[in-house]
């Protein structure tokens, strides 16, 4: 037993020798390209922030995270098939906050001061917040209940350098494979159907 003990005890001293706590942060956008991102990131109208754990494992590491991550999209000119008397036309957008659990799997290579390394981080979410508004002429709020499921889940590809092992700065692209939008909203506007909130995320993150 008590070997066991100080085995236990050893591995736990190795494991935390080589493990750093951090906080990171960044924007979120909802564009597929770096050039329409780079818009989404001068407006800074979606964000993530939380706190993250890297375990370095030499060439490779990873770090689990768990973040507060508002993602969302604007469509323009969507149809409203739910005005009454008529048809209209305008901007609909929508947000949606979901605390997230992403798993960063990391491979690269140390340069000394700098440590490149590429991204596959898998997530999985759950949404606790959501807003949408109608915009035609004047800003209409609109109902988004009865979200068909709240759970969301996905992938994400990118790469990353980390600086002094204590500033990591990364962008990845990531595909939501959940759904975003609820049956109301997607019948009302066709073009919400295939919104999955996909985009790109660029994070700062501080590890002590």
């Amino acid at each position: 037993m008590k070997k066991f003990i100080v085995i236990a005890a050893s591995l736990l001293v190795a494991v935390s020798a080589h493990a750093q706590l951090g906080v990171v942060a960044g924007i979120t956008s909802s564009k597929t390209n770096f050039k329409e991102a780079y818009a989404d990131v001068k407006n800074a109208t979606s964000y993530h922030v939380g706190l993250t754990y890297k375990l370095n494992l030499g060439l490779l590491a990873i770090q689990p995270s768990i973040i507060y991550n508002v993602k969302g999209a604007k469509v323009e000119n969507a149809i409203n098939k739910a005005t009454e008397g008529a048809l209209t036309v305008g901007d609909f957008e929508y947000k949606t906050g979901s605390i997230e659990i992403p798993v960063q799997l990391q491979a690269g290579i140390n340069l000394g001061v700098a440590r490149i390394y590429g991204i596959v981080e898998p997530f999985v979410g759950y949404q606790i917040t959501n807003n949408a508004q109608y915009t035609n002429g004047s800003k209409i709020d609109v109902k988004w209940d009865e979200v068909k499921n709240k759970l969301e889940w996905g992938v994400g590809v990118g790469a990353g350098v980390e600086l002094i092992q204590h500033v990591q700065v990364a962008v990845r692209y990531f595909w939501n494979l959940g759904d975003a939008s609820n049956a109301a909203i997607a019948t009302a506007y066709d073009a919400v159907r295939n919104q999955k909130a996909s985009g790109i995320m660029a994070s700062v993150a501080l590890l002590f």
